[in-house]
């Protein structure tokens, strides 16, 4: 299976507009998924091109001799720091690795503003919900380790029984989550994990540095988040694709975008392993400890914040259509989600913007 799904597929239908314009890409590795980036400057007076940046670093300190003119390379290392910096619990020094590293100790963990503001956002994720987002599903997901069977990296395949779920379902739960004055506290043996908003998140810090600098327009995917800012050079809107969770090789649909927002699939196809011919994913309940049952086969949130189109769409998967709508529609976000038996529910604000494969 392939390391990595990009289920939202960016379609770029660029025309010749003649506009001094300068076109610049990019590919690269972060959060443990692909960045692509494709980002239009106003140019300096000589005809639209484009340049292609092959961003290949590793993650490390080659960020800080990146050339300032480099705009791709200066957002790839935006996403890397995020991650480094804040979001990673598997990288030592990151802020939620020291959390749990100090789980169940006396002392408070205090955290940048940044963080503790997402961390907020989440929380009131997780109680609009009902629990079905949660950011302290650490301990199962390790259990569970479904990303590093998916990934292929020679994990062995084992499923965990029902008293091993139990006991690490034992050390979540949200609500025992202390934050205030800008630090955080959780209890022992419980672990945070963003990974369900991480690429939502590094969508946000990505948007708030494009418009510090010169840029036309970009659309920016992180793995199943994709940021659409600006324009594109020939003035028509951004051509977003949807993959088909029933059949990945083609597209669902296209949203038609103009000007910034965020958007944000899961899906039950993304990352996944079939034992004794059973088929996990990696969206897990915290519920019950188990990939998610609900019907539904993928969900596609549209918004205008990156973390929350990214935790809308798992909180949305977990809870299945009707409820699922019902949250999207709580934080005035717009929602497609696609049931196992291939039919689409959307919400009316969804339907004026998707078009599906094959309709005119």
């Amino acid at each position: 299976m392939k390391r990595y799904m990009i289920f939202l597929i960016i379609i770029l239908l660029l025309t010749g507009c003649g506009s001094k314009i300068e076109s610049y890409t990019a590919v690269g590795t972060v959060m443990g998924t692909i960045l692509s980036q494709q980002v239009y400057l106003q140019g300096d007076g000589q005809e639209a091109g484009e340049t292609t940046v092959q961003a290949e670093t590793g993650g490390q300190a080659e960020r800080e001799v990146w050339e300032e003119a480099d705009i791709t390379a200066r957002i790839e290392a935006i996403v890397l720091e995020l991650e480094q910096d804040m979001l990673s619990w598997r990288i030592e020094g990151s802020e939620i690795a020291i959390i749990n590293a100090a789980a169940g100790s006396s002392n408070r963990v205090l955290v940048s503003d940044a963080l503790f503001a997402d961390i907020e956002t989440l929380l009131a994720v997780s109680a609009e919900s009902g629990g079905a987002f949660d950011i302290t599903m650490g301990p199962v997901v390790r259990l569970w380790n479904i990303d590093e069977w998916a990934a292929g990296n020679n994990a062995e395949v084992k499923i965990p029984g029902e008293d091993e779920i139990a006991e690490a379902l034992a050390h979540t739960g949200y609500e025992s989550i202390m934050a205030e004055s800008g630090s955080v506290w959780i209890p022992a043996q419980m672990q945070l994990d963003m990974g369900a908003a991480g690429k939502g998140i590094a969508c946000d810090r990505i948007a708030a540095f494009l418009k510090e600098q010169a840029v036309y327009g970009a659309v920016i995917s992180v793995g199943g988040s994709v940021l659409t800012f600006g324009e594109k050079p020939d003035g028509t809107p951004w051509q977003v694709g949807i993959v088909n969770p029933l059949n990945t090789s083609s597209m669902l649909g296209t949203l038609s975008l103009e000007g910034q927002w965020c958007i944000s699939t899961s899906g039950d196809y993304e990352r996944f392993v079939e034992a004794d011919g059973i088929r996990y994913h990696h969206i897990l309940n915290p519920a019950t400890g188990y990939p998610a049952q609900s019907g539904i086969r993928s969900v596609t949130i549209l918004c205008k914040s990156g973390i929350l189109s990214d935790a809308l769409s798992t909180a949305c998967f977990i809870l299945g259509a009707e409820e699922g709508i019902k949250l999207a529609q709580s934080y005035g976000a717009e929602a497609l989600l696609v049931e196992e038996t291939g039919n689409i529910i959307m919400t009316d604000g969804m339907k004026s913007i998707f078009r599906k494969t094959g309709e005119n």
